[in-house]
């Protein structure tokens, strides 16, 4: 039932705190992560935690990781290690996960997918979304396996500042030319 409704689903990331219009850069904080189906959307009920590793697989949904790819990736990732230090009044806590971390994790996250799936009656199935897919050697590996992904940044507003005036951006010198911006895919599943 899946491949039959694969061009009406997707995904949606929302992205807080953003510095720099249409490009994700480290500092940003995951908010909220949508599925996307037949036009509505449903908040998939994900912890923070699993939001950063949620943003992540969806980076690099191309491709499976195994958990210890996933981990040694997350380690290095400027996005998941400044997340959300944009955001007024944040102190430095870098994410921090491990090959264990990482398949509880995504045990986790296919729980809550697949309870909102089952309380929305949504013809899903969480492991096809989050899929594991096992090398010809026995090694498990993980992937978002959704064609469908677009990200949504909502600008750092000061309080009383009017949502229709422009904000000029608050933009780190270390941020320009980074490599480390991710452009932006469109927002338009059909």
């Amino acid at each position: 039932m899946m491949n039959d409704r694969a061009e009406q689903w997707g995904l949606h990331i929302i992205h807080d705190h953003t510095e720099l219009s249409g490009h994700c850069l480290p500092g940003e904080e995951v908010i909220a992560i949508l599925l996307v189906f037949l036009r509505r959307r449903y908040r998939i009920p994900w912890g923070p935690t699993h939001l950063i590793l949620g943003d992540f697989l969806c980076r690099h949904r191309r491709i499976a990781l195994d958990a210890w790819q996933i981990a040694a990736k997350m380690r290095d990732d400027p996005f998941v290690q400044q997340h959300g230090m944009n955001a007024p009044g944040h102190h430095g806590r870098p994410a921090r996960t491990s090959r264990t971390a990482v398949r509880q994790q995504i045990k986790r996250m296919r729980e809550a997918l697949a309870e909102l799936i089952r309380q929305e009656s949504l013809p899903l199935e969480e492991r096809a979304i989050i899929r594991s897919e096992v090398t010809s050697t026995g090694v498990v590996g993980y992937r978002i396996a959704v064609d469908h992904v677009t990200w949504e940044h909502w600008p750092d507003r000061g309080d009383g500042e009017a949502p229709s005036m422009p904000r000029v951006p608050r933009i780190h010198p270390g941020l320009l030319g980074s490599d480390n911006a991710i452009p932006v895919e469109g927002l338009s599943f059909y």
